[in-house]
Formats: structure tokens, C-alpha cells, sequence
């Protein structure tokens, strides 16, 4: 008996062996890429001008952050629409880890309910990395305002409906809305100035262009210590480590809370190893001693672990959140 020739069964045959072969060299190539990274400069973008608080609190990790892994992180600030184009920049960049996000209430809570539409998903477009620090706002005035504590400010205020203007980092920004939750709370008139960044908002209200606003320890120490602007209150449900001398809002009869946060991302699909890595390398980092210290002297308070999956429930949470206090504060989406 002869074997039939079936050459359309060998093509087959011979293409299953080609597609095997290739899978086994391109899977090990993609595996020793993810173990050998970093092999070049990270880039970090910062969705906020320099100087203001964020871009103040992660070049204190720098250090650490470059000798664990073993490459320098390279800050690129970015500025305006809230954290969106810092946000779409990074949703659009390759999935391999060398550009990462730092992300805030602003680009992964309040944006989704301030915009009608965004270039990207805080959700979907993003792996989320790390929670690496929580953030308390703190109230401070010119000190051309006749007010020592919250109470005061107010009944000034009450006494000037619509004449006064607060100053923000940006429509939709975390200091905006808590500007809002403070206006709705304390019933008090005054308008809304907003800047592109922390840093410009605050250069106006030292200037006494402003008279109030909402923004870290961070960013408004050196003013305060300088004598430039008066603190009142901190938006938190406790003191802060950064000045346990100052009362909170709460405290002073205003149930008015506002955190921003620290969270690094990274592009959709990167790769877990990846991810991994960079996780681990920011929880060291921030929890490094000496750090950690000079992170609570601005204000900032390290989270001791944090990974992939516990940003992402948080993120879950800080939208929800966010949507019901645009709601409450009738804020409409641009």
C-alpha cells in the first residue's frame, strides 16, 4: 500500500512548527525586556506647574526612587486643563513603564464628572501602580484679612457677598472644589479665580489679587512662614502631623473635608512584572525614614503599602465620590 502525498497537510504542518518556533524566541525576548527594566531614564510626568505642592513632594523621592532603580526619574511638569494633558499624554504613550503619571483626585476622581468628555479613561486607560500618599488641604488668607480662625473669615465674608474672590489651580481642580464645599458650607458669597497651577494662583494670592484659598502644606509653608498669608484651618477629619497646633475645619464648626492624593500610573496593558517593580520601588521610597519625615513636615502623609489592586479600588471610590460633590456643589461639566 502506498502513502497518499497530502502536501496540504504538511504545509500545515510545517506552518504550526514555524509559528511554535517563533512564539518561543519572541516570548523570552518580551520576559528578559521586563527583567532588565529599567535599562534607561523614567519619565514621570507631574500634571502641575513646578513649585506647587505635588511637583514639591515627588522630587523628595527622587533620590531614593533613581538608586532602587537604578536609573533616573525624569520629572516633566505639565500643566493645565485640570490634569488632562498631562493625563492624555501618558494614556497615549507605549505600555513599557517609561512614562508614568502622577495621579491626583484632579485626573482620577473629579475629572470624570467636570468634563463633558476627556481624551482618556481614569479607568480603562491606565495600570494603575501605587497609592503612595495622602494629601489634606489646608484654608489660608492674605493677612490683610481681619480673621484668625475660620468663624472670622466667614463673617467677614458674609459681610461682602460676591466683592471677594478665592483663587484655585484650575476649574474642576481638587483646590476648586474644595473652595465649593467650603462656600456651600460656610453659606458665604465669594467668586472663583482660576489659575493654571498652584504656583500661579498662589503668586497672585500673596499679591493680595485674591484672599483666600484652599492648597497643601507644601505650597503654602514658605508664604506662611514669611509672614505672606495666614493659616486658619486644616480640611481634614484630624490634625495633621505637619502642624498639630492648627484646628481643623471641623473643629471650628465647618464639615468641610478635602484631600488630594498622590497615585502612580501607568499606560494601559503594561506589563504586570513591569508595574510590579515600579510598585514597589515608590512604597520603598516613600517609606524610607528620612523621607517619610520630611514628607510629613509639607504636609503629605506616606501610605505605608499600596499596590496595583488597592489603587484601583481607590480609584473606583474617588469617582463615585467625586461625582456626588459636583452634584452637590452644582457644578456644571465644560
Amino acid at each position: 500500500m502506498f502513502n497518499t502525498f497530502k502536501p496540504g497537510r504538511i504545509l500545515k504542518a510545517a506552518t504550526l512548527a514555524l509559528a511554535a518556533a517563533s512564539a518561543s524566541l519572541i516570548i523570552p525576548a518580551a520576559a528578559q525586556a521586563q527583567a532588565a527594566f529599567p535599562d534607561k531614564p523614567v519619565k514621570l510626568l507631574v500634571p502641575f506647574s513646578a513649585g506647587g505642592g505635588q511637583d514639591i513632594f515627588i522630587r523628595n523621592l527622587l533620590p531614593k526612587l533613581n538608586e532602587l532603580l537604578g536609573q533616573p526619574v525624569v520629572i516633566d511638569n505639565r500643566a493645565g486643563a485640570s490634569g488632562n494633558i498631562a493625563a492624555a499624554a501618558v494614556a497615549g504613550s507605549p505600555p513599557d513603564g517609561y512614562t508614568l503619571l502622577l495621579g491626583t483626585a484632579a485626573t482620577h476622581g473629579m475629572n470624570q464628572a467636570m468634563f463633558k468628555s476627556l481624551p482618556f479613561d481614569a479607568q480603562t486607560s491606565f495600570e494603575p501602580v501605587a497609592l503612595i500618599a495622602e494629601v489634606p488641604l489646608v484654608l489660608v488668607v492674605h493677612p490683610s484679612i481681619p480673621a484668625n480662625n475660620v468663624k472670622e473669615l466667614v463673617a467677614y465674608l458674609k459681610t461682602r457677598p460676591g466683592q471677594l474672590a478665592y483663587a484655585s489651580s484650575g476649574t474642576g481642580a481638587p483646590l476648586h472644589l474644595a473652595g465649593e464645599l467650603f462656600k456651600k458650607n460656610a453659606d458665604v458669597d465669594i467668586l472663583h479665580v482660576p489659575y493654571k497651577g498652584s504656583g500661579p494662583a498662589m503668586i497672585d494670592l500673596v499679591a493680595g489679587r485674591t484672599v483666600m484659598m484652599f492648597d497643601t502644606f507644601a505650597a503654602t509653608n514658605p508664604h506662611v512662614k514669611a509672614g505672606a498669608l495666614k493659616r486658619l484651618g486644616v480640611a481634614s477629619l484630624a490634625r495633621s502631623n505637619a502642624a498639630p497646633e492648627l484646628p481643623t475645619l471641623r473643629e471650628q464648626g465647618f464639615a468641610v473635608e478635602a484631600y488630594s492624593w498622590s497615585g502612580i500610573f501607568a499606560p494601559a496593558k503594561t506589563p504586570r512584572p513591569i508595574v510590579d517593580k515600579l510598585a514597589q520601588a515608590f512604597n520603598t521610597a516613600v517609606n524610607d525614614a528620612a523621607i517619610r519625615q520630611r514628607l510629613y513636615d509639607i504636609g503629605f502623609d506616606p501610605v505605608r503599602t499600596s499596590g496595583p489592586e488597592q489603587l484601583k479600588g481607590f480609584v473606583t471610590s474617588e469617582l463615585r465620590k467625586w461625582s456626588d460633590v459636583v452634584q452637590i456643589a452644582k457644578i456644571k461639566p465644560e
